[in-house]
Order: structure tokens, then C-alpha cells, then sequence
């Protein structure tokens, strides 16, 4: 069974005699060993990173406690004696409720993380985009981490994207037409500064 570490979140996992860890994420994850010595503390070496890919770690002869730390997207993981993430070869991934904008206003840094932003409302839409602190807020973020997100607009008017007041800004046609979607990228480019593209 696949296992998830949720956006920024961090998982100890104990691995068995011989066996290894296979670690996948479509952003990045740190992963690291915790380390004991006689009459020394416990301290942590970390192994690598895993970023837009799976990575299998061990096998450890004696066993091993593995520590994960997931960036801004979630972490799935498999231990054994050859383990493979599935959710990488089916593409699955956790997908949070979408969040509905029906109204003008702000697209929430929760909606864009969570990957669907819909509108069914018969008037036209404008969302704003979150500041640039507000975004590094959201999440833990790295430079060029990115997040991939929708918006889905099947009301009677399209829904346009605009950018917030500082620190985020906009590249590519932020108008969604009505009952069609939009395929948008946002990437922290340097602290509190964000770009939003729009790739299809």
C-alpha cells in the first residue's frame, strides 16, 4: 500500500531488515537517516533529495529509520524488499476539494495549492492572485518550486485571472472562456516574488 506524507509534512519511517524505501513526489522531498552510536545521541545524514521522481533508498542489512520531509507537493512512499510507488505509474495523486469562485475576489494560496479552482456562476469572474508573501506563507518554498493548478469555468462568462498587488505577477491570457479550463504554473522566483503562467 502506498503511503502519503502531505504537503510539508514530515513522516519517521522504520524500515525493516533488507528491505528499502521507495520515495516519489512530483516536487521536492528531503530524506534523510537517523543515525545512533553507542553513548553518542541520535543525529540525522541526510541521504538526498527526490524531486519530480521516484527514488529508492537502501536495502539496509540491519534496518534503518528513515526520516522524510515533503516540500510544497505531497510524498508517497513504499517499503520493501523492491518497492515501486504505484501512484507514479498510474499518475494518482492526492487532490484536495476543489475550490469554488464564483464571485470576483481572491483565489485563495489553499485553492491553488489544492489544483482545481472552479466557477459555475452566470456573471463574469475576476480572481486575484495571492501577494507574493502571501504565497511564501502558504507553503514551505524553495526557489523555482512551482505548483501546476486549473480553473474550470463552466458558468456563462469567463473567468479571468489578475494579479494581486505586489509581489506576484502574470505572464500569458489569464482569461478563462466559458466552459472551457485553463492550465496555469506558479514558480517562487526569489523571496515573496511569484509568477503565475498560464500553459494552456
Amino acid at each position: 500500500m502506498t503511503n502519503i506524507v502531505y504537503p510539508n509534512g514530515t513522516v519517521e519511517v522504520t524500515i525493516p531488515a533488507t528491505e528499502s524505501i521507495a520515495v516519489y513526489t512530483v516536487g521536492k522531498a528531503k530524506v534523510s537517516r537517523q543515525v545512533g552510536y553507542p553513548n553518542y545521541p541520535e543525529s540525522v545524514s541526510v541521504l538526498g533529495e527526490v524531486e519530480d521522481e521516484q527514488t529508492v533508498f537502501g536495502a539496509y542489512a540491519s534496518g534503518a529509520t528513515i526520516i522524510i520531509e515533503a516540500g510544497a507537493a505531497p510524498v508517497y512512499y513504499e517499503i520493501g524488499v523492491a518497492p515501486v510507488v504505484k501512484s507514479q505509474l498510474y499518475n494518482q495523486r492526492y487532490q484536495p476539494d476543489p475550490v469554488a469562485v464564483n464571485v470576483t475576489g481572491a483565489v485563495s494560496a489553499a485553492a491553488i495549492l489544492g489544483g482545481i479552482v472552479t466557477s459555475t456562476t452566470a456573471a463574469a469572474v475576476a480572481g486575484t492572485v495571492p501577494t507574493g508573501a502571501v504565497m511564501e506563507a502558504a507553503a514551505n518554498w524553495a526557489v523555482g518550486d512551482s505548483v501546476d493548478w486549473t480553473v474550470i469555468a463552466t458558468g456563462a462568462n469567463a473567468f479571468t485571472v489578475t494579479a494581486a498587488a505586489s509581489g506576484h505577477t502574470l505572464v500569458g491570457t489569464a482569461a478563462v472562456a466559458t466552459v472551457t479550463s485553463g492550465r496555469f504554473r506558479t514558480r517562487k522566483t526569489a523571496t515573496d516574488t511569484f509568477v503565475t503562467y498560464r500553459i494552456s
